[in-house]
Formats: C-alpha cells, sequence, structure tokens
C-alpha cells in the first residue's frame, strides 16, 4: 500500500519578500498513489493543500484555500509512530460494509473553503486556529480548529480541537480533541496521548461517516489512550506503542463490550540524508463483531476484510520514503 509511512507527494511552495518582515506565501501539494499513479484525495489536482497567504515575523501566518487542520497536524506530537506503518493512529478502521474509520476528524486531515492563523513563535508556545464556511454543502456544513503546542528543551506537548458541523450547520456535528506529547530522555523518547472523537453527523459520508449501528440523533464515540517510545541506536531507531480503544457508541442495538488494545512494534533505519527503511507489526483484537482492522500509515485497509468473525487483525509493513 502506498504512503505506509508518509502519504507520497510532490508539491511546490514560494515565499516573497516584501519586505518590513513582511512576505507572501503559497503552497500546492498533491497525494500520489505509488500503487498506480493515480492521484489521491479523491482524485485532486492538489488535494493535500492549495493555499495562499501572508506571514509576517511579528504577527504570524494567514493563509486561505484548502488547508491541514491543526487537530490533524498535532496527532504526530502523541504517536510514536507519528503515521507510519500498522501502529500508527491512521491505520484503525473498522471494516464493515464500508471502511468505518474510528477518528474520522483525523483521517479526512483538511478542510476546504478555510482560513488559518498560526500565531509567530511566543517563547515556548504556538497557537494555530482555522475555520471553514462549509459553501452549502450536500453533506457537511461548517467547520473549526485550534491547537496549542509548547515545545521547551525535551518537553513537546499539544492540545488540539476540532469541530465538523453536519448539512446546513445542523443535522449532528464531530467533536475531536487531541492531547498529549513527547519528553525526550536521550535514550529514549517517551510518548503519550488521549484522543477522543463524537460523530453524531447524520449526514455526513465517507470518511465522515458514523460507524456502522448508531442511527437517528445517536453519536460513534471513541476514545484511544496511547502510550510509545522511540529508541535509537544510531541509525536505527526502534518504535513500540500500546493503545487501548475506548468504545462508547450509542448503537441501536445491543452489541457488548467492544474495547480492544492495539499493540505495535517496529522500527526506521536511515540509509541517508534522503531515504529511509522502515517496518511496524500491529494487531488488535476483535469482539462482539466490532471488526477492527490495521492498515498502513494513511493507507487503510479496505472494506469487508476481516470477514464476520472476531478474528485479530495482525498487519505487518515493510517499506521505503525517499525525500527530493
Amino acid at each position: 500500500m502506498s504512503g505506509g509511512a508518509l502519504g507520497s507527494r510532490l508539491g511546490f511552495r514560494g515565499v516573497e519578500d516584501l519586505g518590513g518582515g513582511l512576505s507572501a506565501v503559497f503552497r500546492l501539494e498533491q497525494g500520489i498513489n505509488l500503487d498506480d499513479g493515480t492521484l489521491g484525495q479523491g482524485g485532486r489536482a492538489f488535494g493535500r493543500e492549495a493555499s495562499v497567504g501572508l506571514a509576517s515575523t511579528a504577527w504570524g501566518t494567514v493563509t486561505a484555500g484548502r488547508l491541514p487542520t491543526p487537530y490533524y497536524v498535532a496527532q504526530s506530537g502523541v504517536d510514536a509512530f507519528s503515521w507510519m506503518g500498522s501502529g500508527g493512529h491512521l491505520a484503525i478502521t473498522r471494516s464493515t460494509d464500508a471502511t468505518r474509520q474510528l477518528l474520522p476528524l483525523a483521517v479526512s486531515a483538511r478542510f476546504d473553503n478555510a482560513v488559518g492563523y498560526v500565531t509567530p513563535r511566543l517563547g515556548p508556545l504556538t497557537f494555530r486556529a482555522m475555520a471553514a464556511a462549509g459553501e452549502n454543502q450536500p453533506t457537511i456544513g461548517r467547520a473549526y480548529s485550534a491547537s496549542a503546542t509548547y515545545r521547551n528543551g525535551p518537553v513537546d506537548a499539544v492540545l488540539a480541537w476540532a469541530r465538523q458541523q453536519g448539512a446546513d450547520n445542523a443535522n449532528g456535528r464531530i467533536d475531536a480533541v487531541v492531547a498529549g506529547g513527547s519528553y525526550d530522555f536521550g535514550a529514549a523518547k517517551i510518548f503519550a496521548g488521549y484522543t477522543a472523537e463524537k460523530n453524531s453527523c447524520g449526514t455526513c459520508t465517507g470518511a465522515l461517516a458514523r460507524a456502522q449501528g448508531v442511527t437517528g440523533a445517536a453519536a460513534s464515540e471513541f476514545r484511544l489512550i496511547n502510550l510509545g517510545a522511540r529508541v535509537p541506536f544510531g541509525a536505527f531507531t526502534a518504535i513500540v506503542q500500546a493503545v487501548r480503544i475506548s468504545d462508547r457508541s450509542a448503537y441501536a442495538a445491543a452489541t457488548g463490550q467492544r474495547d480492544a488494545t492495539w499493540l505495535a512494534i517496529g522500527g526506521e533505519y536511515t540509509l541517508s540524508k534522503r531515504t529511509m527503511a522502515y517496518a511496524s507489526l500491529g494487531a488488535v483484537g476483535n469482539q462482539n463483531g466490532s471488526r477492527y482492522a490495521l492498515g498502513s500509515g494513511s493507507a487503510q485497509q479496505p472494506a469487508g476484510l476481516g470477514g464476520t468473525g472476531d478474528h485479530r487483525s495482525t498487519t505487518l509493513t515493510l517499506g521505503m520514503r525517499h525525500a527530493f
């Protein structure tokens, strides 16, 4: 699957100095599926980002267009796998009659018709905020996201929030929060995080759809608590992570307890400044028809993969990443 460590991409960005600490900036970035050469993000020409804005050394940066959400950007700060392989937060889904996301706002990652603001660094703190108009789309309405990061020596902490309204800014909504960070001891970097998404959006479709079996005005809700570590050994970095999945969804019919523990190990080997090989092995158990499935990074498993039984989902990922 393409994009097992990070989604494959090609991009262009530019900066023009306007004087007085002010610059014009733009960024165009497209996702590419290396399996077949097609464009990612539903075939968009620049689906990863298409933005233009003004950046000030004193006042921060304002951009407009299709933008990654502060909530999505914050995910890598709490995740020891940083989206990579079968241990990263974006890898987990439910493989029912459609691929159902546990973290739909994290997976969807971007808002269209958005305006974003990033402060200059205020000592150890940086703040981000974003709003999207919704533009009278038939399935979604306005959307918002904000985050605060704290970086000081070995400490890297983050708190982020996002909301997606249903169509007509009614019909339910999706609320998401992530909190946590990492501490670098030198011999090892420890990660801990809490991520939760509650989805009562009755009109949202695709990656934003509720879990199967939740109907009417009820909500699907998942809470993930993770603890992980990255341990460097020269050019090699070992990675371990445990995630506890708590399913708080309001199913129309009784299902039984669907919580689970997800375990993953992996490693990255730096071959050069631009090339890295990686591997990961993840496993998550199923019970009472939970049908959890593990993909690889942002490349997720197809619908119906696990069948109807309570199988253990195990995924091995091998890959290479090259930047140019």
